[in-house]
């Protein structure tokens, strides 16, 4: 963490942009009749900028640890709360695409390798290589138009299951007639929208936040959004297809890595001894040789988080979700620096709680791994 705060303060020191010029517009000129300084040397003098970098840092670290992340230029608004905000959008994406992506990617990659070199195993890994190198936007766009169109336009799923217009929202992160009763919701300064003992606005993952709000807060809401069932249905309609475009790109990079750590694993000594002793091949196989298998495939997990997360800059772009993603890249937009470095730190943060995850999981799916 210290080397991501050093890094990403001395790449914000290097960019040759002025906050402080950004921050007082076409007015930099004007002098201030109190202090007969320019509106810039009063800008940069709250800032701090007109300190040496070493001070400068040093009160940008004292001013992180007490939560106070600076002022976005671009949101008018502290930075906590524009990454608070975005966070959770993008968290609850792309765990929700790793819950799609893991499953899909570690079954097919064991049926391929025990299948090996038969006509499943070259279709499953022509598909693993073909998600893998397809670029996600053009992904996303193709699943909007099979899943979220009419059969005039190219959509499939109106003459499947009898909808019209398609089957998945094509955008958004709620139907347009919903207002989701959370902290940014007027609503929820009136009534109280959740039980008092979880948090007062909710924690910005719908699909749980669904099911926790009150039946006061669920009668205001469009008749069809009144229950706890139709609001997590609306959340989950939503976001499956952002989910699924990034979990099957992750699904394909995972096959190839499940069925080659597979293949090695069904060679090893300890598998033909279960063999000869009279064992199952379907124990074998998930019980002896996928356990062992599984260890490179949880070192990729903590990468997957992240890979999840780079890739939502995309992904939330095109079905306008308004996550960390689309919230940096207009940030960089705007060379809003505050907002850059926050969603940096936040992103390693999630980063190293990942792969302390994994290596925790270690000890539970190797048994030579110990903690102590």
């Amino acid at each position: 963490m210290i080397g991501v705060t050093v890094f990403t303060f001395g790449i914000s020191q290097i960019i040759p942009a002025d906050p402080a010029a950004i921050l007082c517009g076409e007015r930099c000129g004007l002098v201030d009749p109190t202090t007969g300084m320019t509106l810039l040397e009063l800008q940069r003098e709250r800032l701090g900028l007109n300190k040496p970098i070493i001070e400068q840092f040093a009160i940008y670290l004292q001013n992180l640890l007490e939560g106070d992340w600076g002022e976005s230029t671009a949101y008018h608004r502290p930075t906590s709360e524009v990454v608070k905000d975005a966070a959770p959008i993008t968290l609850e994406m792309s765990f929700f695409a790793l819950f799609i992506g893991y499953p899909i990617g570690i079954t097919l990659g064991i049926l391929s390798a025990v299948w090996q070199d038969s006509v499943f195993d070259h279709i499953s890994r022509f598909m693993a290589i073909a998600f893998v190198s397809l670029p996600i936007f053009w992904l996303a766009m193709m699943l909007q138009l099979l899943f979220s169109t009419g059969p005039d336009v190219g959509g499939i799923c109106d003459p499947l299951f009898g909808t019209q217009g398609g089957c998945l929202p094509i955008y958004g992160r709620h139907d347009v007639a919903l207002t989701f009763p959370d902290y940014t919701s007027i609503t929820c300064s009136e009534i109280s929208c959740y039980p008092w003992y979880y948090p007062s606005g909710g924690t910005g993952f719908h699909l749980v936040d669904s099911w926790f709000v009150t039946d006061d807060a669920l009668s205001t809401l469009h008749p069809d959004y009144s229950t706890n069932r139709a609001l997590f249905n609306d959340s989950l309609s939503h976001l499956f297809l952002p989910s699924f475009t990034l979990g099957i790109a992750s699904a394909g990079s995972l096959l190839r890595y499940m069925r080659a750590s597979l293949l090695e694993v069904l060679n090893e000594d300890y598998v033909r001894t279960a063999r000869a002793k009279g064992v199952s091949e379907r124990r074998v196989i998930l019980v002896h040789a996928c356990r062992n298998a599984l260890v490179p495939i949880l070192t990729i997990l903590g990468f997957s988080i992240g890979g999840a997360i780079g890739g939502a800059v995309l992904t939330e772009s095109i079905f306008s979700f308004n996550g960390m993603g689309r919230v940096a890249v207009q940030a960089i937009t705007v060379l809003d620096f505050s907002v850059i470095m926050g969603v940096t730190l936040i992103t390693a943060v999630i980063f190293l709680i990942a792969n302390l995850i994994v290596d925790i999981l270690y000890a539970v799916i190797d048994p030579r791994v110990r903690l102590e």
